[in-house]
């Protein structure tokens, strides 16, 4: 996985350039760590490798410490130096961080320490660069690779913006957050960011709807058990499996609260234990997830933990509902009547050239679900040649009808009206409407003309 978590030691003692990377593989897990014994060999390093983070010794023999800084700050911007040394000066520390270094380690300091600011410089690298994508994505407005959406049809440009973000974003180690109403393409959109970081490892898709905090645990770490014989028994969970995969969380909002705390701690510190386990392991995947929820209503609700929403909103999609997709329309139907017929073993029928115009102020309340399913019934009705619009017309009408039920209904005043005075509103409402015809009006009211004749020269 191309993240921004290459680290290069440089030190031109062996020893502890051996102890260092040994502590920091322990300790930043996630990070990729390779080392350098000669200061000559940097430079040629960083044009062959993409490091994001440097760590320097100062006083070493052919380049110093602070001329190596003053090279790669001015060739490599991109890369952070973090200068590890036993020269506990102040001035030269502040020499170092005026000429660009992240920041000053001494070696003779406790080293979780140092894994620390470690790991802080490495998601600075991280949304630095996240920024710089975003940025030139955004101003060129094409995609680097636009097959990874082939499975997703559009021409919506707010969707168009989606895969231009979604495609800056993936590469950044902080999860991505996908929100959209149920059937809005919010799986497909996780398989395209597999298909941008990692095609060739695993994608892992967990269902959280209805889990509990022990299956969650279970599912997600797996499991060591220790038989009275001794004899160790494993569970491995999807953590595991995943390895530098991708990882998918479906319907986050559903996830218990209890459970919501060991994800946290999963983001946070990059590692997990298996349930029965006291060692931790690295979590080395990519993290998404998804929800139907406003996840900032169930926050206010109590329902969803404020540090877990915090670090989960870090890149947020949007996806539009159905009804708001409006030019989709024509070609999603032609799609799905080429894979209903498909499956079914039919001729392909034609879609009427007026029938998206028709569904065009339709709500779709179940989006892509829904519209899938309208085209496979009206393929399974055709004739093979025109597509039945039935499955249409009958979704169209039904929500007209209950929307007439809600509004059709007449609000009374707090003080009812007469018999007379009713008769004599029905009556004039039914004139206005029919721009005084009483030939049309009568037929509104259900009477004969002559009798409406009547009712109006007696009023008068």
């Amino acid at each position: 996985m191309k993240l921004a978590r290459n680290i290069l030691l440089v030190d031109d003692e062996a020893t502890w350039l051996r102890t260092l990377s040994i502590t920091l593989n322990r300790l930043v897990p996630e990070a990729k760590i390779d080392t350098c014994v000669d200061s000559r060999q940097v430079m040629s390093r960083l044009q062959t490798g993409d490091y994001a983070l440097v760590l320097l010794d100062l006083t070493m023999p052919f380049h110093s410490g602070e001329d190596l800084l003053q090279m790669i700050r001015s060739e490599f911007p991109k890369t952070r130096v973090l200068i590890v040394t036993g020269v506990n000066e102040v001035d030269t520390a502040v020499r170092c961080i005026k000429n660009g270094a992240y920041d000053y380690f001494i070696k003779t300091d406790k080293v979780d320490d140092l894994a620390r600011i470690v790991r802080r410089a490495l998601e600075v690298v991280g949304l630095e660069r996240n920024y710089l994508r975003i940025k030139e994505s955004f101003l060129s407005r094409t995609l680097n690779r636009p097959e990874v959406f082939n499975n997703i049809l559009t021409c919506e440009p707010a969707l168009l913006d989606q895969f231009r973000y979604l495609e800056a974003v993936a590469l950044s180690p902080e999860p991505i957050l996908i929100q959209g109403e149920s059937g809005t393409g919010k799986d497909e959109f996780a398989k395209s960011c597999h298909q941008l970081i990692c095609p060739d490892a695993p994608f892992i898709n967990v269902n959280l709807a209805g889990i509990s905090t022990s299956a969650f645990e279970l599912q997600l770490f797996g499991q060591l058990h220790t038989d009275e014989d001794g004899k160790v028994n494993a569970q491995a969970g999807v953590l595991h499996q995943v390895q530098s995969g991708l990882l998918y969380l479906n319907e986050i909002g559903d996830l218990p609260i209890e459970a919501q705390a060991r994800l946290v701690d999963v983001i946070e510190h990059k590692q997990y234990y298996p349930v029965g386990s006291d060692r931790a392991y690295p979590v080395l995947c990519k993290i998404i997830t998804s929800t139907q929820h406003d996840l900032l209503a169930l926050n206010q609700a109590a329902k969803f933990r404020s540090d877990l929403l915090y670090r989960l909103r870090s890149h947020t999609i949007k996806l539009p509902p159905l009804k708001q997709r409006k030019l989709d329309l024509s070609m999603l139907i032609n799609h799905f009547i080429t894979l209903a017929a498909k499956e079914m073993g039919l001729s392909e029928p034609q879609q009427p050239s007026s029938l998206a115009q028709q569904l065009s102020e339709y709500e779709f309340p179940g989006n892509l679900h829904e519209l899938k399913g309208m085209v496979f019934d009206a393929v399974s009705r055709s004739d093979g040649i025109a597509l039945n619009i039935t499955p249409f017309m009958e979704a169209i009408n039904q929500s007209k009808s209950n929307v007439s039920s809600d509004n059709d209904q007449i609000i009374f005043p707090k003080n009812l009206p007469t018999l007379a005075q009713m008769s004599d509103a029905l009556i004039q409402e039914a004139m206005n409407r029919t721009a005084n015809s009483q030939t049309a009006a009568a037929q509104m009211l259900g009477i004969s003309q002559s009798a409406l004749s009547r009712r109006i020269t007696k009023d008068k």
